[in-house]
């Protein structure tokens, strides 16, 4: 999945030596994540949907569970149309665009100005099969912020407080307290310009059994 070669550097990034964390913090090409949504603890999702809710077809819901199993692991993926040759294991700095490819089912997080999610009618965020992977799977890794001013200095670690911009349409990816359906499903949408607390995301950097485990 994805077009990351497969060498991998374990070197701690030229740069953030204002950090005391260890190399294992840092989130990586090729690393493989939970996202926790800060405000409701609860993990980005994706499975294949009844259809009922689908507004258009070859696509997989997203949505917040509480739940720990492989659905709640993504994989962080060079960006579409990306020209330098960055390599499995190189970490990823602030303000870079990534995409983030589906654990289960290799399909990747994706948004459309044209997507209408099924409950608040804000842009709704699907999981689209990665062979016609475009412009609209990728999105820009922030530190969040209440304001318009980012600090994008240094590297992405594990347990920051970060947003994910969608590239295409400026807009953040957002979660709340909306159900998306009867199994206790949090909606998850693209909203705003990213300075709320349901903006705010986590990375878990995990090792699939690990993550399970800790459930």
């Amino acid at each position: 999945m994805g077009t990351t070669e497969n060498s991998e550097d374990t070197s701690i990034p030229p740069g953030s030596s204002n950090s005391s964390s260890t190399t294992d913090e840092y989130i990586r090409f090729g690393s493989c994540i939970a996202l926790q949504h800060s405000t409701t603890s609860r993990h980005l999702s994706s499975r294949s949907p009844d259809n009922k809710e689908s507004s258009k077809g070859n696509k997989d819901q997203v949505f917040a569970t509480r739940r720990k199993s492989e659905n709640e692991l993504w994989m962080v993926l060079q960006a579409y149309g990306e020209r330098r040759r960055l390599k499995k294991g190189d970490a990823v700095p602030y303000n870079a665009q990534i995409r983030l490819g589906h654990i289960v089912s290799r399909r990747n997080l994706r948004s459309h100005p044209d997507y209408i999610s099924p409950i608040s009618n804000q842009q709704e965020v699907i999981c689209h099969d990665e062979n016609t992977s475009d412009l609209n799977d990728n999105w820009l890794v922030q530190r969040h912020s209440y304001t318009n001013h980012y600090d994008n200095s240094g590297y992405w670690l594990a347990d920051d407080a970060i947003t994910l911009r969608h590239i295409q349409t400026g807009a953040t990816l957002h979660s709340h307290s909306i159900m998306l359906d009867n199994d206790d499903n949090q909606e998850v949408t693209c909203y705003g310009p990213g300075h709320e607390e349901n903006d705010k995301w986590k990375a878990e950097h995990n090792d699939i059994n690990d993550f399970i485990r800790s459930s």
